[in-house]
């Protein structure tokens, strides 16, 4: 053999000794796994700890920081419920600047929001059905929208990937009223394309641009466009493309309309459908010191909204309810770096190491966001033994179930023993949670992967095999 040969062989070797170095701590087959994907070991970091032990069974990098995606959410929705309590509320005052006359408003009508993260449409109507039982039928003013709670300026509202239009990307609001989602409809009926819009809204231009196809039904949306102008009160829709007319309908959600066209707009629609006129326009603005209080709508309670947080990792309410933690623990008007100061707080109160810890939004909708394996574990031993444990553990995706589980991780454990937040960016692929083994112990999962291949099959193969080295020994 050559000495350059004989060189470039001990360079090979080397490597190699130093991979299975690197992957020390990991199970042999999950190292194995990693080496044979060509994925360094230095890209993951695992904690997995029987809840109450000294120490983890499988420690791998676990102070380094990474990106954790959706799993940040943990953070947002323990430190929340711990510092709040489950039956926390928000309130959405609605008041009254002018005089009421029988069962019309001479003046502006305010809705004052108080940081509801779960103000959908259905608690919405009931907001306004509050209204016209207490008599209310005509608006002979303007709507003011009083969303100052939160600092809207501190608040981005830049897309992570660039799709503005996608609801998971709407920004937090104080007043926000249905996630500002408008859900689209496409029915396939007698031969034509019928397209409607849910909720309704009296800013929203609807226009049908859509022309029938034949071809498979495999993928029926893939050719659907979404065109938008914003224009003076109003903004237009325009749905086009293609679709084949012989197949079953389809839905989706966008966030199309501005903040305050959607709030007055489906506000409008809404108050018209019971009864109701509203001859004004609408504007941003503060409650005056002499607004007359007409109701109050009280929110669900937190343990109900951060089960729509975690199982189904909703981005706009985690980030929402970031910014009431800083209303409540730093004053208003809030921003995501008071919330994220509250829970430096609470950790610190806590005794819960996090150093790693970056919080920029609440929610991991972020390239900035980091966390270590260690620090995660850590907050996941103090929750495990926190009075509101029982509506945490609840709130987190049931593997086989239901929310982001409902599909992953069957035959690994009995249904109801994996309850595990998931969370994935593009290069970022992230669990952590909790896991019952068959004696009964509980354990702590957390298991953290930064890599560009973090999103195809080896970042899930990896999940599966160290999980099933715990859980099937």
């Amino acid at each position: 053999m050559s000495a350059v040969r004989l060189i470039a062989t001990g360079i090979a070797l080397l490597g190699l000794v130093a991979w299975r170095l690197a992957a020390a701590e990991l199970p042999a087959h999950v190292a194995q796994l990693l080496l044979m994907n060509n994925v360094a070991p230095d890209s993951v970091s695992v904690f997995i700890k029987r809840v109450g032990d000294t120490g983890p069974t499988i420690a791998h990098n676990v102070n380094t920081p990474r990106n954790p995606a959706s799993v940040m959410k943990l953070v947002t929705t323990a430190a929340a419920l711990d510092l709040l309590g489950a039956d926390h509320r928000w309130q959405t005052q609605v008041l009254v600047d002018g005089t009421i006359k029988g069962n019309t408003l001479h003046g502006d009508l305010i809705l004052k929001g108080g940081g509801d993260p779960w103000l959908v449409i259905e608690r919405f109507w009931l907001l306004l059905r509050q209204l016209r039982a207490r008599g209310l039928a005509h608006i002979a003013g303007d709507l003011i929208l009083d969303d100052n709670l939160f600092d809207r300026t501190a608040i981005t509202g830049t897309a992570l990937d660039g799709k503005a239009f996608r609801a998971y990307n709407t920004p937090p609001n104080a007043l926000l009223v249905n996630y500002g989602a408008t859900r689209f409809t496409i029915e396939p009926r007698a031969g034509t394309l019928t397209v409607n819009a849910d909720p309704l809204a009296t800013t929203l231009r609807l226009a049908n641009r859509l022309r029938s196809r034949s071809g498979s039904c495999a993928r029926r949306g893939r050719n659907i466009t979404l065109e938008v102008k914003h224009q003076g009160q109003h903004t237009e829709v325009a749905i086009g493309g293609s679709y084949p007319a012989h197949c079953e309908g389809a839905e989706f959600a966008r966030t199309v309309l501005p903040h305050d066209q959607y709030v007055y707009g489906v506000f409008k629609a809404l108050w018209q459908q019971l009864g109701g006129t509203l001859t004004g326009g609408w504007r941003y603005g503060h409650a005056p010191e002499g607004a007359q209080s007409l109701t109050r709508f009280e929110s669900v309670s937190l343990a109900e909204a951060i089960r729509g947080i975690n199982k189904f990792s909703n981005n706009v309410m985690a980030r929402s309810l970031l910014l009431t933690l800083g209303v409540q623990f730093r004053g208003h008007p809030a921003t995501p770096a008071t919330g994220a100061s509250a829970i430096s707080d609470w950790l610190h109160t806590a005794r819960v190491k996090m150093p790693a810890l970056v919080i920029d939004n609440g929610a991991g909708l972020s390239r900035r966001a980091r966390v270590s394996a260690a620090g995660l574990a850590a907050l996941l031993e103090y929750t495990a033994a926190m009075a509101y444990f029982p509506e945490f553990a609840a709130s987190l995706p049931i593997a086989g179930v239901d929310g982001s589980l409902r599909t992953r991780f069957q035959g690994i454990a009995a249904a109801g023993r994996l309850r595990l937040k998931t969370g994935q960016l593009t290069g970022v692929r992230a669990l952590a949670g909790y896991a019952t083994g068959r004696d009964g112990a509980r354990w702590i999962i957390v298991i953290l992967h930064n890599h560009p291949l973090a999103n195809g099959p080896v970042g899930i193969d990896l999940q599966h095999q160290l999980l099933q080295s715990v859980l099937r020994p």
